[in-house]
């Protein structure tokens, strides 16, 4: 059972059962992103990997490219997953979006164990890719939409510590089904991957909405009970109130500003919601704003663009 404390700031306000909740996403999605990641360096050494796709044994004609390739297609699915998860969560919610992340991702897995040839792979990994970049930016936003600021950040660095974690079990997968003399050597590691993205399906329908998603939506009311219910207290009480009154705030000052900006895009169409997402995107890097995209852009850049991808991808 949760407390509220007496001398609590406004915004604390039952954290152990908001981080329970919490907890189940954050595991769910960690383990599609780093079982699709993980399972591919042991893979590319396999010999039964490598006879059911020639294009990238070391005597193939651009092996080194072919390899490449497919190892990176799961990166371009997530490049472009990312990118687009924000309006699909805008519109579908937070929580459906990470279904539709998750069912993206079982199809895409679904065809990378079922691939027959380096076309099919290709097009598999491209497909869970995408799905792994929308679940990759769909889990934090959701996080810190829903969470209460004091353990927010707890809830961040799980995400961190379950990537390694996830990576490593992926690993050991690909490293015991190495044995098995047949296809389902390989088959067997994209096989499995499917089952985190399968309870997440099922763990999705139990969450709440975000309560800031539902302000956005004029749906104050339900913002409300949601909030008390994920921070266990009364409608009433003085610190839900402040949290839904500021959330209220910030969704009318941002949809202010929105209007005023790009009165011209506000009609509804699918035309003008792009341009207005594109805008959006723009708005990062305009005026003072770059400084801060930056610092953003060039800590996730160099944190990739070390050398432990190799390690990662192609076991150097």
């Amino acid at each position: 059972m949760c407390w509220p404390l007496q001398h609590s700031p406004p915004w604390v306000v039952c954290s152990l059962d908001t981080s329970k909740l919490l907890d189940m996403p954050v595991r769910k999605v960690i383990a599609n992103t780093c079982l699709s990641q993980g399972v591919m360096a042991i893979t590319l050494t396999m010999d039964q990997f490598l006879t059911q796709f020639p294009e990238i044994s070391s005597t193939a004609v651009g092996a080194s490219f072919n390899k490449g390739l497919m190892t990176a297609m799961i990166e371009l699915g997530a490049f472009f997953g990312a990118m687009n998860c924000g309006w699909i969560a805008d519109k579908f919610s937070r929580k459906w979006s990470l279904f539709i992340a998750s069912i993206i991702f079982i199809v895409g897995s679904v065809l990378q164990t079922a691939a027959v040839n380096f076309e099919m792979l290709i097009i598999a990994r491209l497909i869970g890719g995408f799905g792994v970049g929308m679940c990759a930016c769909l889990a934090p936003m959701y996080i810190s939409e829903i969470a209460p600021p004091e353990i927010r950040g707890t809830l961040l660095v799980i995400q961190e510590l379950s990537i390694v974690t996830g990576i490593v079990i992926a690993f050991y997968i690909t490293y015991a089904t190495r044995h098995i003399q047949s296809h389902w050597s390989w088959r067997g590691p994209f096989l499995i991957q499917m089952f985190p993205a399968l309870c997440l399906c099922v763990g999705v329908v139990f969450l709440p909405y975000s309560p800031r998603w539902l302000c956005g939506q004029d749906r104050d009311e339900e913002s409300l009970k949601t909030l008390s219910r994920l921070r266990g207290v009364p409608e009433t009480d003085s610190r839900v109130q402040q949290e839904w009154y500021e959330i209220r705030s910030e969704v009318a000052y941002r949809r202010e500003i929105e209007q005023e900006k790009y009165p011209h895009l506000q009609d509804g169409t699918v035309s003008s919601t792009i341009k207005l997402q594109a805008n959006n995107w723009a708005d990062t890097w305009r005026g003072r704003n770059w400084r801060r995209t930056q610092v953003g852009v060039g800590l996730m850049f160099f944190q990739q663009v070390n050398s432990s991808f190799l390690f990662r991808l192609y076991e150097i």
